[in-house]
């Protein structure tokens, strides 16, 4: 009876340690959509009226390329764009869905007016590049959705 209890009391903590740890990184990544003095990673620019922002992981030194791939994933663009999304839509926004974007075998591109929505992917890019749980819930997130490559 005394091992029964034990075991039980080590899997509620451990059940409440895995809740705690993704509500944390969910406000990670609402933190990383609504502030504006994080580290920002990728290209933006200007063009053509509007805002473009690239992120090609493989030509970083810190690329997650190699790794997603060894975890079954393609590792570039299309890796990435279920990256993000996911970690958009565990941060509770639905920006993703309204941006134009092209996905290419080395990284992803997106498209905005609005040079602040760009922003908060080159954010979430950090995030993610910066802190391996917030990775692991993104692509659990576009995994769940469907979405990750």
């Amino acid at each position: 009876m005394k091992n029964v209890i034990i075991n039980s009391v080590v899997l509620l903590s451990v059940l409440l340690f895995s809740i705690q740890s993704s509500f944390s990184q969910n406000e990670d990544f609402k933190n990383a959509l609504n502030t504006k003095d994080m580290y920002f990673t990728g290209v933006l620019q200007q063009q053509n009226g509007k805002f473009r922002y690239d992120y090609h992981d493989i030509y970083e030194k810190d690329s997650l390329a190699k790794d997603l791939q060894a975890s079954g994933y393609h590792g570039g663009g299309p890796s990435w764009l279920g990256i993000i999304y996911g970690a958009f839509k565990a941060g509770g926004s639905n920006l993703i869905d309204g941006l134009e974007m092209n996905v290419e075998v080395s990284g992803i591109t997106f498209w905005s007016t609005n040079r602040d929505d760009l922003e908060k992917i080159g954010r979430i890019v950090s995030l993610v590049k910066s802190n391996d749980d917030a990775l692991q819930l993104a692509i659990d997130k576009a995994t769940e959705l469907d979405i990750m490559q």
